[in-house]
């Protein structure tokens, strides 16, 4: 994971700076990640607990790569039991 900057004062997303590939910063839209998991199912209980657990661990930091957001989608759906979900993420 490409971590770029670990907060050692923010604990909220609101704070949180995406660093794409191309070098550019944008805020961190959390509605993103939502989006991706509601089209990867319909179950709304599964979208919260993903998403929930996807924004707690991106929240202790300040700036953050994009891949690193993909990559903590991607192991928080396998660890969660959802390895099918994990891999149409990814494509």
């Amino acid at each position: 994971m490409d971590v770029i900057r670990r907060s050692q004062t923010n604990m909220y997303p609101q704070s949180l700076t995406v660093e794409r590939p191309t070098g550019a910063h944008a805020a961190f839209d959390s509605t993103r990640i939502h989006r991706d998991l509601t089209a990867l199912t319909n179950d709304p209980t599964v979208v919260h607990r993903v998403e929930s657990l996807i924004v707690a661990q991106l929240a202790g930091f300040d700036v953050v790569a994009t891949e690193t957001i993909e990559a903590t989608v991607v192991k928080t759906l396998t660890q969660l039991g959802y390895p099918q979900m994990a891999l149409q993420y990814q494509r």
